[in-house]
């Protein structure tokens, strides 16, 4: 069980019903925990959820799956635990992704900066690579949002971090091989858009289209044209996918490569 595999918890503390629900998320068996009574395993079982949910490397979508985690999460945000506020960093960061209210987006994302700086004030020894990536998430779209380049170098350094602790991230990989293109380090970003390939191929069209666009600006037109025309056969996972296909079919067309060399009859 995941409670099991997330020990590092730990017994953060006791006297609060919510910090003992969050310890018992991840310190009882399944046998210790239904010995509770239902309300708490309830409660138990809800953030132990919340927190399998907002483990994934990729993107969460779903508003229900969002809210859900977040009132999980939000019966324990005044535990000072690394994976408990990162978690919520992350939450709030994906439902202002999801808003198209401006005032919304800026107040969710100004919350999910201070969850995320809670994350890091606690990081253990070890480190962690979700405090570390969600918090570079967030400076990067409020530097868009409020014109801070500070905040794009400060995310960076966030970025190296995050996959310094796990470098089998893809999507860490990814997002600091994007602000490398935008930096227009071309040859580093080809270099860190293909190792998030080799350690999973073809798992996000957005990726894709980053490394053929490095890939073309670095001068080596038909390795560009292959990562290309793969974004644009890719399945799309998220909106990211979804518009990095309709690029890759502009950069393709800039490219002089016609549609039938690569559009499949299914897409």
């Amino acid at each position: 069980m995941f409670r099991r595999a997330a020990a590092s918890f730990g017994r953060v503390a006791t006297g609060l019903a919510g910090v003992q629900v969050a310890a018992a998320a991840v310190a009882l068996t399944d046998k210790e925990l239904s010995k509770k009574p239902e309300w708490y395993q309830i409660a138990v079982r809800s953030i132990e959820d919340a927190l399998k949910r907002t483990s994934k490397y990729g993107y969460i979508e779903s508003t229900t799956s969002l809210e859900e985690a977040h009132e999980a999460l939000n019966k324990v945000s005044d535990i000072h635990n690394t994976e408990i506020q990162w978690r919520i960093a992350r939450i709030l960061f994906e439902k202002a992704e999801l808003s198209k209210n401006h005032d919304e987006v800026l107040h969710l994302l100004h919350e999910a900066k201070d969850h995320a700086k809670k994350a890091l004030a606690v990081e253990p020894a070890k480190g962690s690579a979700g405090a570390h990536k969600w918090y570079a998430l967030i400076l990067t779209r409020l530097a868009k949002l409020e014109k801070k380049p500070e905040y794009e170098t400060e995310a960076y350094k966030h970025l190296e971090k995050a996959i310094a602790v796990d470098p089998k991230d893809p999507y860490a990989l990814h997002l600091l091989g994007v602000q490398q293109f935008n930096n227009k380090d071309y040859s580093a970003a080809v270099a860190t858009l293909q190792k998030a390939e080799a350690i999973k191929a073809g798992f996000s069209a957005s990726n894709l289209y980053y490394l053929g666009a490095a890939q073309k600006a670095a001068g080596k037109k038909n390795e560009a044209i292959v990562a290309l025309k793969a974004a644009v056969q890719a399945n799309p996972k998220n909106r990211f996918d979804g518009k990095a296909r309709s690029q890759a079919k502009n950069a393709l067309a800039g490219l002089k490569v016609k549609p039938e060399e690569y559009e499949l009859e299914d897409l």
